[in-house]
């Protein structure tokens, strides 16, 4: 009788896995818009709005969003980008990004996966504080998807990096471009944060 209710168990709990597994019923963050400028003084979204797994993001011209995702997470988009939230599990969050610019910034155990036509980045970070501030990352992605190229460029700590097409796994420190073709090209490249117009909107994330 134990034996046969051991194996009952048993079953219960796989099958309980496999259906946590296959509907992804494990905990969820809260994705929300804490700001939302437009020069045209109409965005896309209001402040609070709240997003669902599987639901893309987009801005347009003129317009920069931040999107507060749990406790842990901020991430801002320039105009014209889209982001789709791939997954909002507490312990998964994953967005996929290919167009656009985008600006992630976590701390204090925060961790969020990004992926790109080509590769896999994840940004974590230690719950515990360091003078090497291994406690905070801030990193920043340019997808030129009409040129199929992925700029990957941490600003603060380490991205890591798959690239499965390449067999490859990196910590990138530095500026580097991912050419997404078949197979990928990785080569470094420089960043000047008060270059270009794209100036704008990495002050607009320093503000609070």
């Amino acid at each position: 009788m134990f034996k046969k209710l051991a194996s009952i168990l048993f079953i219960l709990c796989v099958f309980g896995l496999l259906v946590l597994n296959r509907f992804d019923l494990s905990p969820k963050v809260i994705a929300k818009i804490n700001r939302d400028d437009s020069t045209s003084g109409n965005p896309t979204y209001s402040i609070g709005h709240t997003f669902k797994n599987g639901e893309t993001i987009s801005t347009h011209a003129g317009e920069f969003i931040k999107l507060q995702i749990g406790y842990l997470i901020e991430l801002s988009l320039d105009e014209n980008t889209n982001v789709k939230l791939k997954s909002l599990s507490k312990n998964n969050v994953r967005i996929g990004f290919g167009h656009g610019r985008i600006l992630v910034f976590t701390s204090d155990g925060g961790s969020i996966n990004i992926d790109t036509p080509t590769a896999q980045h994840k940004i974590e970070t230690s719950s515990k504080l360091s003078a090497a501030r291994e406690n905070m990352v801030k990193a920043t992605f340019v997808g030129y998807d009409f040129n199929h190229l992925t700029s990957v460029i941490p600003i603060v700590g380490v991205i890591h990096t798959i690239i499965p097409l390449l067999d490859r796994e990196m910590d990138v420190t530095s500026p580097i471009n991912i050419h997404d073709e078949n197979p990928p090209i990785v080569e470094s490249t420089k960043f000047d944060r008060n270059a270009g117009v794209y100036k704008a909107f990495y002050d607009w994330t320093e503000q609070k």
